[in-house]
C-alpha cells in the first residue's frame, strides 16, 4: 500500500536512437500514457534518487546520466494518496535518461510499453484533450488512454506536442479535478441519460 503523498515527483523522458519515447499506460491510477514517473522522498534521498528507482522499477532499466529538462515545477494534479502536506499537487523535475539493459516493464505499474513517435504522441495528447472536453468518457479514456493529464503541459512546454491554450486550461482541470468535465452525452439521450 502506498504511503502518504510527499508533494514531489520526478519523471523520467527516455528516447532511443529513433527519436522514439518509452512510454507506458499506467495501471495505476490517473489513467492515461506517460513516461515513468514517482514520488520522492518517501523512499529516495533526492529527485535524481527516484528518477534512477522508478526507471528500474517500472521499465526495469538502469538509468545512468540524468539530464535535467526545462520542465517541471507546480502542478496542481490529483494523486491517489490523497492529498499530501502541502495539498492536491507535486512539485515535478523531470529528466532526460540515458538507460542500459532488457526492457522488462512492470506488470503491477505498467501496459502497453511501447516507443513511440512525436506524431503518435500528439494523437495522444489530442485524445487527453477530446476527454477534457468532455467528448470522451473517464471509462473510455481509461480503456484506451491519451496522455496523462499531468503530462500534456510538460511535453508542450518542451515544444514536443503543440496544444492550444484552450485545450491546455481544460487538461490541467482533469489534472487537478481527476474527473470527467461534464457527462458525455449517448447517441439519441440526453447529457444524463445512461
Amino acid at each position: 500500500m502506498p504511503g502518504r503523498c510527499d508533494n514531489a515527483s520526478a519523471g523520467v523522458l527516455i528516447t532511443d536512437g529513433h527519436g522514439r519515447y518509452l512510454m507506458f499506460d499506467r495501471n495505476t491510477p490517473p489513467a492515461g500514457c506517460a513516461p515513468c514517473a514517482g514520488h520522492v522522498f518517501e523512499e529516495h534521498a533526492s529527485y535524481t534518487d527516484a528518477a534512477r528507482a522508478e526507471v528500474a522499477e517500472e521499465l526495469g532499466l538502469s538509468a545512468g546520466h540524468l539530464t535535467p529538462l526545462p520542465a517541471g515545477g507546480w502542478r496542481d494534479n490529483r494523486c491517489n494518496r490523497g492529498p499530501g502536506p502541502l495539498g492536491s499537487g507535486h512539485q515535478w523535475r523531470i529528466y532526460q535518461a540515458e538507460v542500459s539493459g532488457e526492457l522488462n516493464p512492470s506488470p503491477r505499474e505498467t501496459r502497453n510499453t511501447r516507443w513511440l513517435t512525436l506524431r503518435e504522441i500528439q494523437r495522444l495528447a489530442d485524445r487527453t484533450a477530446a476527454h477534457a472536453h468532455g467528448r470522451i468518457s473517464a471509462d473510455e479514456f481509461a480503456a484506451a488512454p491519451g496522455i496523462e493529464p499531468v503530462w500534456v503541459a510538460f511535453l508542450a512546454g518542451l515544444h514536443l506536442i503543440t496544444m492550444d491554450p484552450g485545450d491546455l486550461e481544460a487538461i490541467e482541470r482533469v489534472a487537478r479535478d481527476g474527473a470527467d468535465p461534464r457527462p458525455v452525452p449517448r447517441r439519441g439521450g440526453s447529457p444524463g441519460a445512461r
